[in-house]
Formats: C-alpha cells, sequence, structure tokens
C-alpha cells in the first residue's frame, strides 16, 4: 500500500474515527459551553482573552495585566509571553464579532481534529508497516480509535481555561504525518507549530529527533526540524520574549542559577543543569507517578518508540523538573497531552515492528489489548473526577456574576477573584484579585472607576474564603466607593478613587 493511503478495513475504520472525533468535538464544546455559562474561567484563560480582545479591536500590541510578571509589577507585552503569533490571526474572530467563547471552541476543534490526525497517521503506519493477518491488523486499528477518543487527558486539557498548545499538538501530528511520508506540506505544518510560541518548538525538536533515530530515510529531515525548533526557541529569547516560559525560575533551582534572563541567562542555566546530574535525578525519582499517570494514559508500551520515546523526552521530562510540581499533575494535561498521543502513536510502531518477529502477530494482539486496557482504566479513574477539579462555580453564583458583569462601566479597571476571572477581560484594564503574596497584595490603579467583584465560596482560588471577605471588607470602607447590585456568592463595589491614587494595598 502506497504510504498515505488506506484500503480494506483500514478505510473503514478511518471513517469510524471520524464518526468518533466529531461525537468527541461536540462533547467538547457542550462541556465548554458549561464551564462558560458557570464562569468557570480563571486567569490563564483571561490572559488569552485579554490580548485576544485587543488585537481584535485594533490593539495589535496589546498588554496582558493577568499575569503578576515582576510582582509588584504586573504584565508586559502579549508577544514577549512565549512569542504566540497564531492569536494575531485567531483575533479575527473578535473582529467579525464573535465572543470569546470562540477561543474555547477552537480548542475543541484543534483537540478534535489531534484525534482524527493521530487516528489517520496511526492506520497510515499500519497500511505501511504491518507484516501480518489482516484480522489482527483491524483489530489494532480499532483499538486506536478507542484509545484516542478514551484517554483522559485530552478532556481534561478541555476543562482547563484555553492554551495554545493543543493547537501546536493538532500541527505537529499532521506535520509528522507528512514527514513519514516524505511530503513537503510537512513544513508548512512546522511553521504553524512555531506560531505558536516557545513550547510549541519543542514539539518540533522532539518529532526531529524521533525522525532521526526512525532511519536512514528520515534522519536528514529530522535533523532540520531539531534544528529549526532550537533556532527559533534561541530567536524568541533573543528577541526578549519567552518571559512566561521563565527559565531561571522555573528550572534555576536545578542549576544553582537566580535571576538568569536572555541568551546568556539561557546557557548558564543549561550548563548548572548539565553540571548537577544527581539534582535531576533526584527530582524526576520524586516526580516519576506524574510522568506515569500520563504514560499509562496512553498504553505505556509506545514509549519504546522513537515516536513516543522523543516526545516524551522533550515534553514529560521538563515538567517534570519544573520546579512547581503543577506542571506534571493533572491540572497541566495540556502541557503534556502531545506525550500522551505520540505514545498512543509509539504503540502502533511497536505492534508493527512485533508482527515482523516470530509468533508476531500473536505478541501484537495482546500488546495492543493491554494497551488499551490500560487506556480504558485511566479514562474511568480520570475522567469523573473533572467536575470537581473544574466545575466549581454554582448556578446562582454564576447568575450572580453575569448581573454584574452587565452592570460594568465600559472603561473602567476591573478587579477581579482569579478563579472567575476568565469572563471579565475583555478590557484593557483588568487584574486578579490572588492574595498570595507574604504582604498582602498591591494592584495598581490604571482607570477610573475601580470596580472589585469578589467571589469568596466557589471558584478555583489561591486566595482562602476568610482573605477574600477581608478584602472584600477594605474596600468597602475605602471612601467614595459604592456596593453594586449582587446576587449570592458575590460582593461587588464600584470605587471612585481621588486624584493622585495610583496602587491600592489589601492587608495581608
Amino acid at each position: 500500500m502506497t504510504h498515505g493511503r488506506l484500503d480494506g478495513t483500514l478505510r473503514r475504520v478511518w471513517w469510524l474515527g471520524v464518526a468518533v472525533a466529531a461525537v468527541q468535538l461536540v462533547v467538547l464544546i457542550v462541556w465548554s459551553a458549561h464551564l462558560w455559562a458557570r464562569f468557570d474561567l480563571t486567569t490563564d484563560f483571561a490572559t488569552f482573552s485579554q490580548a485576544w480582545n485587543l488585537i481584535g479591536t485594533g490593539h495589535l500590541d496589546p498588554v496582558e495585566t493577568t499575569f503578576a510578571y515582576g510582582y509588584p509589577h504586573y504584565g508586559y507585552p502579549f508577544w514577549q509571553s512565549h512569542f504566540e503569533l497564531v492569536l494575531w490571526p485567531l483575533a479575527l474572530l473578535r473582529t467579525i464579532g464573535l465572543s470569546a467563547f470562540s477561543l474555547l471552541v477552537v480548542q475543541n476543534l484543534a483537540l478534535a481534529a489531534t484525534t482524527a490526525a493521530a487516528v489517520r497517521f496511526g492506520l497510515e503506519l499500519l497500511g505501511t508497516y504491518w507484516r501480518g493477518p489482516d484480522r489482527v491488523r483491524t483489530g489494532i486499528a480499532v483499538g486506536l480509535v478507542a484509545a484516542a477518543v478514551v484517554t483522559p487527558w485530552t478532556y481534561w486539557a478541555a476543562s482547563f481555561d484555553f492554551h495554545l498548545q493543543p493547537l501546536a499538538l493538532c500541527f505537529t501530528v499532521l506535520c509528522a504525518r507528512d514527514l513519514w511520508a516524505g511530503r513537503r506540506r510537512a513544513w508548512w505544518w512546522a511553521a504553524a507549530v512555531l506560531a505558536c510560541g516557545d513550547v510549541a518548538a519543542s514539539y518540533l525538536i522532539g518529532l526531529g529527533l524521533a525522525a532521526v533515530v526512525s532511519g536512514r530515510a528520515l534522519r536528514r529531515r529530522g535533523a532540520l526540524l531539531v534544528g529549526v525548533g532550537v533556532l527559533w526557541i534561541l530567536l524568541v529569547i533573543a528577541v526578549g520574549s519567552g518571559k512566561g516560559s521563565s527559565l531561571a525560575g522555573n528550572y534555576g533551582y536545578l542549576a544553582h542559577v537566580t535571576g538568569a534572563t536572555g541568551l546568556h541567562g539561557t546557557v548558564a542555566v543549561v550548563g548548572g543543569i548539565a553540571a548537577h546530574p544527581a539534582d535531576v535525578a533526584h527530582v524526576l525519582r520524586v516526580r516519576a507517578p506524574g510522568i506515569w499517570q500520563y504514560l499509562t494514559a496512553a498504553g505505556t508500551i509506545g514509549v519504546v518508540a522513537p515516536l513516543g520515546a522523543a516526545m516524551a523526552l522533550v515534553v514529560l521530562v521538563p515538567n517534570a523538573l519544573n520546579q512547581s510540581p503543577v506542571f506534571i499533575g493533572a491540572d497541566a494535561a495540556f502541557q503534556n497531552l502531545a506525550a500522551v498521543v505520540f505514545v498512543l502513536l509509539g504503540a502502533v510502531c511497536v505492534c508493527t515492528w512485533l508482527a515482523r518477529r516470530r509468533a508476531g502477530p500473536a505478541l501484537a494482539a495482546v500488546a495492543a489489548a493491554a494497551m488499551l486496557v490500560q487506556v480504558v482504566v485511566a479514562g474511568v479513574l480520570w475522567i469523573p473526577r473533572i467536575p470537581a477539579a473544574f466545575a466549581v462555580v454554582d448556578a446562582t453564583t454564576a447568575h450572580s456574576l453575569a448581573a454584574v458583569q452587565a452592570a460594568l462601566p465600559p472603561g473602567a479597571e476591573v478587579i477581579v477573584s482569579q478563579g472567575v476571572i476568565g469572563r471579565f477581560a475583555d478590557r484593557r484594564d483588568l487584574y486578579p484579585f490572588i492574595d498570595a503574596f507574604a504582604d498582602g497584595q498591591t494592584v495598581p490603579i490604571t482607570a477610573r472607576p475601580v470596580a472589585f467583584v469578589f467571589v469568596a465560596d466557589h471558584g478555583l482560588e489561591l486566595a482562602t474564603p476568610d482573605q477574600t471577605r477581608r478584602a472584600a471588607a477594605q474596600v468597602a470602607r475605602l471612601p467614595g466607593v459604592e456596593r453594586l447590585p449582587a446576587g449570592p456568592g458575590v460582593m461587588a463595589y464600584l470605587w471612585h478613587p481621588p486624584p493622585g491614587t495610583t496602587s491600592l494595598r489589601f492587608a495581608p
């Protein structure tokens, strides 16, 4: 069979995969609509939504203010975060009048398209390299479809705000498919991956490494892909972007380096990590359960194939080594989903390799069955936990938030509890109430009037309910403040600060 074409039962399985991905898309959109209606969108969504809204209304160099970078300073120009250039064309959706909910739809489209693209690539690998009975191949193909849709981390990724990693992953799978087929179109997909930012560029490095190891036919293109990914990351750092990655802040502890920035800082951190391998090994041992939860949800066996091993190396290992353990936790599924998808594809490669050995088809069938059991068990364990993790705002509070949002003056600065800030990001002057600092929290006053929206008992909040209530009580005592009508669960105020006021400090 010609690489890229599907014949016989594989073609029928492909259409099954398309149908399953379509159903998955509907489920994801319905779930996102629920999270949107309940205001279950946090600062990550606000960061993208704010920039998207500003770009789409003509402010082509937006400053994101939802991240306390260099606190008490807030934010920086959005392009300096991860160099995520793709957000500018995405902002055309805002230009034609769509709401920020369209970002969630884009994310869901990318996730469902990734499912379909991974199934297609896996079926093409089976069609090209399988040497065994058709019935066993068909069983493995159907198992791939089931595993691709059941793995839980797709649904976790869709549940936590909006991120560009799912879009980058979709482009990466399409790039891999065309790379293995020898099509020049792969380089267009690679360019699309790079437009998703510096983190996405690491996916190309992983894909390139897999190609280099996979054989002579792919070696040269794989090496070029690695080089493109590395050069792009260095370019991002050189132009002053990549602040969202914060290399020294995230990995400097392993290198005994602090405050390093720019290319020189990158070299210092990388060199310091290389000089302390024992520290790296220790952290990986401690965080092995986090790595394992992603590998098991992909069937594990694919990690021995180049496609699975390389992507696990460039995705799971850096996330596990991040100073914050949340990057290898369940909430960060969007950060780790690329490894899951490529380990699944690696499992297909393992099955085709086994099929060429003595008694290979039987071994391949057993391996595929074991993989599917692992993925199904992971899905059963992890998918039911999603509502408790992300759908935490009740209907009454959501109704109150919607009423308050409608009453806010268009040009006001808004300070919102970070667990529900996402839908308030259609304005330039927006700051989260976090109160995660030892001395309280200082917020700049950059526009007038200033609106405060506090939610104490709902939302994915860093501040405790008591901290939030104390902050609301402090605001209520400010001269010139008025309480906005708000239903149960929400405390909202409008403040007209005295001339010359440039900041407000919430007491610790």
